[in-house]
């Protein structure tokens, strides 16, 4: 695209999508300039999400008025909503082309020709393989995202990802470590393993997911390992034996729920019963007391009476978790639970969204004060601002200049209105 000069990007949804982003960046290599301003690029990529009706009406929203405050600038989208939705997409007169999640990495090929067609859209359960790639540095990051596997293979009844990223692929052992390493060697102190459905990784390539973090544990020299996200059917003894005993890996665990109703997790086509859940994350919480564990959870699923929906609240009250992700369930078309004619009210999911967020809330401002006063191991990110170990965000009030992503220790000295201050030590 010879009009094309400056770049810039806007992404949404999770580690994955901004990992595909920082990639599909990286691989533009010098033939055109990224900037963060999206008032003053050529060229706005944006990459999707497609979790909730919310998140398509507001990227749709936010597409329009980048429209209007720079009518110049070209707009590609691509990510899922580009691969499970692309109809509505074309009927959004501001976009101008849209590439779906199958082609993305195609994009820096495509923008060096001189005509982009209008949409690149083909089958996502064509591809078998995970597409791999060379690192390369980019703009420093306090630490660095590495996607090792993509796609889901299971079948949710509320969720439209496998839809948007096809059948579960993992990256070759042998080139994560080699990754990990390079990202050391660019100054990385901790790196975050994430997936579409990391707990899959590598079935696909006859292994798993202990046995590639034991050769991480045992191979590479990065001091923080995270892990994005497990689930819990996949979770076994043995895996939380290694988190356990790990000197790598971050006590910090997104175990997913969705649900603290027996008959909820059923109707959801969940892989686990609430038991299974428990016996983990107690585990964890007995073996390390300063482990932080999270989850989410989905507000008004069909049939999800008041009787059900209070045993969620009760559980998850009841439970050692320490903050909550909260999803207001929403229809996607093509699943299971779409179809259901017992759908909840939006205002009834608002109010069980609500106390949700509040119960969230609370348990994650007990888990930062039980901290006050105690030295811990963290991370500089942007803006004065610090990640611990085990996933305090923490405000520093501090002249001292340090850069993201070095390692540090600090004391927090109170908690306020749900959020942690501190000083290095």
């Amino acid at each position: 695209m010879k009009s094309v000069e400056k770049i810039s990007f806007l992404t949404y949804g999770c580690k994955v999508n901004q990992f595909d982003s920082d990639r599909i960046a990286a691989s533009i290599g010098d033939r055109f300039k990224i900037i963060e301003d999206n008032n003053s690029s050529d060229l706005c990529i944006v990459n999707t999400c497609t979790v909730t009706n919310n998140s398509d009406n507001q990227i749709i929203n936010d597409i329009k008025k980048l429209k209007r405050n720079n009518p110049k600038c070209k707009i590609l989208v691509t990510g899922c909503l580009a691969q499970t939705n692309p109809e509505s997409l074309e009927t959004v007169s501001e976009v101008d082309y849209i590439v779906d999640n199958a082609n993305k990495y195609l994009i820096p090929k495509v923008l060096s020709e001189p005509y982009i067609p209008k949409k690149i859209i083909s089958n996502i359960f064509d591809i078998d393989k995970f597409k791999d790639f060379k690192i390369s540095e980019k703009e420093k990051r306090s630490r660095a995202f590495l996607s090792v596997q993509d796609g889901c293979s299971f079948r949710c009844a509320f969720c439209i990802i496998p839809f948007a990223r096809g059948k579960s692929r993992s990256m070759e052992t042998e080139s994560v470590i080699e990754k990990i390493n390079n990202l050391y060697d660019l100054g990385y102190n901790e790196v975050v393993i994430s997936g579409i459905h990391l707990s899959s990784y590598g079935v696909d390539i006859g292994t798993n997911l202990l046995t590639l973090l034991k050769e991480i544990e045992n191979n590479t020299d990065i001091p923080n390992i995270r892990l994005s996200s497990i689930d819990p059917a996949d979770t076994g003894d043995d895996i939380v034996d290694f988190f356990i005993k790990s000197k790598k890996i971050c006590p910090s665990f997104h175990i997913s729920l969705q649900s603290g109703s027996e008959k909820v997790l059923q109707m959801m086509k969940r892989r686990y019963k609430l038991e299974k859940f428990s016996k983990i994350i107690r585990a964890i919480k007995e073996n390390n007391k300063n482990a932080c564990i999270g989850t989410d959870v989905i507000a008004g699923f069909p049939g999800e009476t008041n009787a059900l929906f209070d045993e969620t609240l009760n559980y998850i009250k009841n439970s050692p978790l320490d903050y909550l992700h909260v999803f207001p369930y929403s229809d996607r078309r093509g699943t299971k639970a779409s179809r259901s004619n017992c759908k909840i009210s939006n205002e009834v999911k608002k109010i069980r969204a609500k106390a949700l967020r509040e119960l969230g809330q609370s348990k994650k401002t007990n888990f930062y004060s039980s901290f006050i006063g105690k030295k811990l191991s963290a991370i500089i990110e942007r803006n004065n601002h610090a990640r611990t170990r085990n996933y305090i965000d923490v405000n520093i009030d501090d002249t001292v200049l340090l850069k993201p992503g070095e390692l540090v220790t600090l004391v927090i000295d109170k908690v306020e209105n749900g959020k942690a201050f501190g000083h290095y030590t």
